[in-house]
């Protein structure tokens, strides 16, 4: 089932109902719609949830929300814009953080008392006039006194002591999403330390609940346990026992189940833990090198692939089959991927290891993305066949497409100011700037406005398919299409 399109009497309604002081509002965040023809319409309701296409249900947004917007509601897109809005602050976000955009600075925190009972506790609310008496546990191993409670979130806040790391956009919005539509399974973990709440494990998933509007977040809370020994077990639930990071931060596919196993057991060698570590460790138990670098690769590969902001997906013959399409995984792995993700193993700690990765990680589908919609979104289109599907497919010809990512991956790092190769070869290694990103989009741009994309000649279209990287490259520059003009010189 496919949506109608409003027609053009439903579209005037809707600009009226929508128009304050002469202007056009665009519904995701009320800015005014300056030029007629970018004024879209979009489902307040999602079509996808059997939203109608009727006047109630549509709203203006500008073109620039609506390409972005994609499958989300309105108010799906608004609080993404509020959460991208949100981590732009140089410093790290935390729990903390959170709790005072959304319920306000000195609102949070709150001391309450307690009384312990023979078998149970009474929890003494600042904001209720009779006592919550709740059972009380005590755990086999430590002897620790414990209780579970549905607590107001005004009482709660970040563990600074046993919880120092950030909170994470990206995880933050999958269980905000998660969140919306489902139950949380397990509580949070707390203490109860100077008649205060300290939430020291679930800062992600109480986060998104109360960033999803939740008045109340499920604890289980300590009574005033030793804190070094549950530092210890903290620590090693994110070390000793935790998945690696860089491999579990999105779905990963089939590759995770083989190398799990020998995650953990490599985790109870002593020293310190590093990719080249884990090769290490692995070619020692008789697996080739290959073997052991590919585990590592592919997992990096999937996390891309898999994440759902990933725009490109769309154009990969593997993962879209109802068209003919640009890409394959393959071809991707021999592009992109080659030089734009930093070859394994790293020599790193692996702490610092998979905050580099996720920053290239990031980097990469922002790239992805961009191309998407430089060279795809609305261009690639083998039924219509136009010259804007013309243009795409001499963009990625198989040759073309070998030549041109060499000379991106040139531009970008003139662009990031890196000259030393071992720089360069760890190209998106790093954080990005907006600034720096919007450089390199505009590179991208210029790459693709060269005449040679649209020149008529036959010759350019046999050229472009031969699949040897330097023959395109040296047909490239015989036509004056080089790093210097990309760059401006």
């Amino acid at each position: 089932m496919t949506h109608r399109e409003p027609t053009e009497e439903e579209k005037r309604t809707i600009i009226a109902q929508h128009t304050r002081d002469g202007k056009v509002r665009c519904y995701v965040n009320d800015h005014p719609i300056e030029d007629e023809g970018d004024i879209e319409f979009h489902h307040i309701k999602p079509f996808s949830e059997e939203g109608k296409t009727e006047i109630s249900n549509l709203a203006p947004v500008c073109k620039e929300h609506h390409r972005r917007i994609r499958t989300l509601s309105i108010t799906e897109f608004r609080t993404r814009l509020e959460m991208e809005e949100f981590f732009k602050s140089p410093e790290p976000r935390k729990l903390d953080d959170v709790l005072k955009k959304k319920i306000g600075d000195g609102n949070f925190g709150k001391n309450l008392t307690y009384e312990i009972l023979d078998k149970g506790i009474k929890l003494f609310l600042q904001d209720r006039s009779e006592p919550m008496v709740l059972s009380l546990y005590t755990c086999p191993s430590t002897g620790y006194k414990y209780f579970y409670v549905t607590l107001p979130v005004m009482y709660i806040q970040n563990d600074t002591e046993l919880q120092p790391r950030p909170i994470e956009m990206r995880r933050l919005w999958e269980l905000y999403r998660h969140l919306l539509t489902h139950t949380q399974l397990s509580p949070a973990i707390c203490r109860l330390k100077d008649n205060k709440i300290l939430l020291f494990d679930g800062q992600h998933k109480s986060a998104a609940q109360i960033w999803c509007g939740r008045k109340e977040i499920e604890c289980k809370v300590y009574i005033e346990p030793d804190v070094r020994i549950l530092k210890e077990t903290n620590l090693a639930a994110h070390d000793k026992l935790r998945q690696m990071q860089f491999f579990t931060s999105v779905l990963i596919s089939k590759w995770a189940d083989l190398f799990k196993e020998e995650w953990g057991e490599y985790l109870e060698t002593k020293g310190i833990k590093s990719e080249k570590g884990f090769v290490e460790f692995l070619e020692r138990k008789g697996k080739k090198k290959s073997e052991a670098l590919n585990m590592i690769r592919s997992n990096i590969y999937d996390s891309v692939l898999d994440d759902k902001d990933n725009r490109i997906v769309d154009y990969i013959a593997e993962r879209n089959r109802t068209r003919k399409n640009p890409l394959t995984i393959h071809s991707l792995k021999q592009t992109i991927f080659k030089h734009f993700i930093t070859d394994a193993p790293l020599d790193m700690d692996i702490e610092q290891s998979d905050e580099l990765r996720e920053y290239e990680r990031k980097n990469v589908i922002k790239l992805l993305n961009i191309l998407a919609e430089e060279t795809l979104d609305g261009k690639w289109d083998p039924t219509r066949n136009d010259s804007s599907h013309k243009v795409a497919e001499r963009i990625y010809a198989a040759g073309s497409l070998k030549a041109w990512t060499r000379m991106l991956r040139d531009v970008t790092a003139a662009v990031l100011r890196l000259y030393d190769e071992d720089e360069r070869g760890k190209i998106f290694l790093r954080k990005i700037s907006e600034d720096d990103w919007n450089l390199i989009r505009g590179r991208i741009t210029r790459l693709f406005e060269h005449k040679l994309w649209t020149d008529p000649s036959p010759e350019i279209d046999s050229n472009l398919r031969v699949n040897n990287e330097k023959h395109v490259k040296e047909f490239f520059e015989s036509r004056g299409l080089k790093v210097d003009w990309i760059l401006g010189g």
